[in-house]
């Protein structure tokens, strides 16, 4: 197995890197978004580890785990797991729905 990151889950590290950077400065954002991808690579021995999330009341096909601030939803697909986005949880869990 491997890890693909989906075009949607590359821009929300950079984003969360461009959130921290200002603050914290270059080397402790990149410490952040790396302690994330970090965290990911559990997947590959552990692919089932995160819950199964709901969405609208129902379970869906993603799963989650969470690293400081953040939920890094997936998918396990035949030969990879496809990390969807990663989610800072601070921020209204309603416009979630659309990104997922």
């Amino acid at each position: 197995m491997v890890i693909k990151w989906t075009p949607l889950a590359r821009k929300s590290l950079k984003d969360i890197y461009n959130f921290y950077q200002p603050d914290t400065g270059r080397t402790k954002a990149l410490e952040i978004v790396q302690r994330i991808k970090d965290e990911t690579n559990y997947l590959l021995t552990f692919p089932e580890m995160g819950m199964r999330e709901k969405l609208d009341g129902k379970l869906s096909k993603y799963r989650s785990i969470v690293k400081d601030h953040c939920k890094i939803y997936y998918t396990i697909e035949k030969k990879h797991i496809r990390i969807a986005l990663v989610w800072d949880t601070r921020r209204n869990p309603e416009s979630l729905r659309y990104l997922l």
